[in-house]
């Protein structure tokens, strides 16, 4: 008797378990965690990022490692909507005017332009401290010659479709103008005109990444303005150090230093940006060699 009564008291306690358990097919079990309609162009963009190439001769070792590093590109298993160059493209090319960059067929902005023709996405690049640190080499010789190998200006945006992309040019402010009592050749700044350009982009309120050569912690006042806008940028991506670098938690914005891509040809972020929820991912986290210039061959796939 005592037997058939917990047996009777259990089969009643599971039943009543098993109506308040949803259905297999009901609502709970089929609601999805995100919106089930995804944009025009897929769910995920991909990018991938890499700093400091230092290109100078053709045959130097900066350029084969940026070589390979674009066939290591080619063989990953995403379709990325462009390759992020983190400044220093070039490494003191020791020409000063542009007749002598015309008479050399083979100076440092060239190979990188033949190399960069091969990577299986649109190169944007970044001018660093030494793209522009090349004897008397004058600002505009150097914005001229990355228009004319890489078509971009000094600051620009690229639209990605749900995200947008600032490339920054953090040698536009008072930090590199010698009149200025701010003048700190190892800082950088953005300038009025620059700061207020960025503002308007973010204004759309779609979510932003912005990269940079010279990380946050040597761009006096640029974190107070990031803390601005918290609400549209989603993180800052910067290189200069030549080594990885992780700063999520110093500032109002998750920020990262990249390693540079002249010593290693794995040297390289793959960056998912997730169009619906406006989140992104890391997905070559794990690769990175911290607190160096060097990471593993890719293990995103």
């Amino acid at each position: 008797m005592k037997k058939t009564l917990v047996t009777l008291l259990v089969g009643a306690f599971l039943g009543i378990l098993a109506g308040c358990a949803p259905e297999a097919a009901g609502p709970s079990a089929t609601t999805p965690l995100v919106p089930a309609e995804e944009p025009a162009g897929g769910r995920y963009t991909y990018i991938t990022v890499i700093a400091d190439t230092h290109v100078e001769e053709a045959d130097g070792s900066a350029a084969n490692h940026l070589r390979a590093l674009g066939q290591n590109l080619v063989a990953l298993p995403y379709d990325p909507e462009g390759v992020f160059v983190l400044g220093d493209v070039t490494y003191e090319i020791d020409y000063t005017t542009w007749e002598e960059y015309e008479a050399d067929p083979a100076d440092g902005f060239d190979v990188a332009q033949q190399i960069f023709e091969t990577f299986p996405a649109p190169v944007w690049p970044l001018i660093g401290n030494h793209d522009l640190d090349v004897g008397d080499l004058p600002q505009d010789l150097t914005h001229r010659l990355f228009k004319k190998h890489f078509g971009t200006d000094p600051y620009y945006a690229v639209d990605l479709g749900t995200w947008k992309i600032l490339v920054l040019d953090n040698f536009k402010g008072p930090t590199l103008d010698l009149s200025s009592p701010e003048y700190d050749y190892d800082s950088g700044s953005l300038g009025a005109e620059q700061t207020a350009w960025m503002e308007s982009q973010l204004s759309d309120g779609r979510p932003a990444v912005l990269m940079l050569h010279f990380p946050l912690f040597i761009m006096p006042g640029l974190p107070e303005v990031l803390a601005r806008h918290t609400d549209t940028i989603r993180l800052v991506i910067s290189g200069h150090s030549h080594t990885w670098i992780n700063l999520s938690d110093n500032y109002s914005v998750p920020h990262l230093v990249v390693g540079g891509a002249l010593f290693d040809a794995d040297s390289f972020l793959i960056l998912q940006l997730d169009n619906v929820l406006k989140t992104w991912r890391i997905l070559n986290w794990s690769d990175f060699h911290w607190g160096s210039a060097f990471a593993l061959p890719s293990s995103s796939d």
